[in-house]
């Protein structure tokens, strides 16, 4: 199967010079993650929903303390694309995106843009290719990362950015609850950008010595939402005995990239949509 069959086309695009707050409200209107980038009608990057999460909440700039519709997507795309031809095999895109790291490939005609191909086709393919070639269990992930309820929202974008995933489990204890996505993150984090997570002051004080003013002790920052105020309500599951291809099903249909693997309640692995890429790259189409 080539890229042609399964790519997205025609591309939702956006100018270098657009605001932020076009390339947010295209993304969440027409339920997209990425938009290619144009220029003088070439292709010369990509901005995601990862990439307005980081590049919005990092760094100290003065401009990503600016309202969202004063930034230039310039600011925040992705440049250096990867494409590939029309005529490109559907596994080796796969094993393009993955050993770049990557969700989405620019296809070109020639010169001229003529679509993107993305994880969620590869997806696509997967549920009509697919079905009965592979368990579950025998392409989900079994190294899973988790955090509590609790934890601050801080922590889980410090565990995405250490392990590189898009998304967290939220657990209470070997139970999944919940799960944090990178979309979430972007989405709480462009309320307020350049300030990243939400944060509160505590000042920790000395007690006062006779007529003395009390002495400031140390200033401590604590964040204020937490992965419980942005996990998505409603967590889906699989069985690891399951159709691989049902989990791709499930996928689409919900509009999820990945699905905890529970047995008897406790969380086994995950299945995400670079799994399903990886099983295209090793099962061919």
């Amino acid at each position: 199967m080539k890229v042609a069959e399964v790519m997205s086309s025609p591309v939702m695009a956006i100018t270098p010079a657009d605001p932020v707050a076009r390339a947010k409200n295209l993304m969440l209107r027409h339920g997209v993650k990425r938009l290619v980038v144009i220029d003088q009608g070439k292709p010369i990057g990509v901005v995601s929903m990862r990439d307005l999460a980081e590049r919005l909440g990092r760094g100290t700039s003065t401009w990503r303390h600016r309202p969202i519709d004063h930034i230039s997507v310039a600011r925040v795309m992705s440049k250096g694309l990867v494409n590939v031809a029309l005529g490109t095999d559907l596994g080796k895109a796969a094993e393009l995106m993955l050993r770049h790291g990557i969700s989405s490939l620019v296809v070109l005609d020639g010169k001229e843009l003529a679509g993107i191909v993305t994880k969620t086709d590869l997806t696509r393919c997967f549920v009509e290719q697919l079905v009965r070639r592979a368990k579950v269990r025998e392409l989900m992930s079994t190294d899973v990362i988790t955090a509590d309820r609790m934890h601050s929202l801080a922590h889980v974008v410090e565990l995405m950015r250490k392990h590189g995933i898009s998304r967290v489990v939220i657990a209470d204890g070997k139970k999944p609850i919940g799960i944090v996505t990178e979309s979430d993150v972007a989405l709480a984090q462009l309320g307020k950008p350049g300030e990243g997570i939400g944060q509160r002051r505590v000042r920790y004080t000395r007690k006062a010595e006779r007529a003395d003013r009390p002495r400031y002790r140390y200033v401590k920052y604590v964040a204020l939402l937490t992965a419980e105020d942005v996990m998505r309500p409603g967590l889906l599951t699989i069985g690891g005995e399951e159709d691989a291809a049902r989990a791709a099903s499930l996928m689409l249909e919900h509009g999820i990239s990945g699905l905890p693997v529970v047995e008897e309640e406790k969380l086994v692995g995950i299945l995400t949509k670079t799994d399903l890429a990886k099983g295209i790259a090793k099962l061919g189409v």
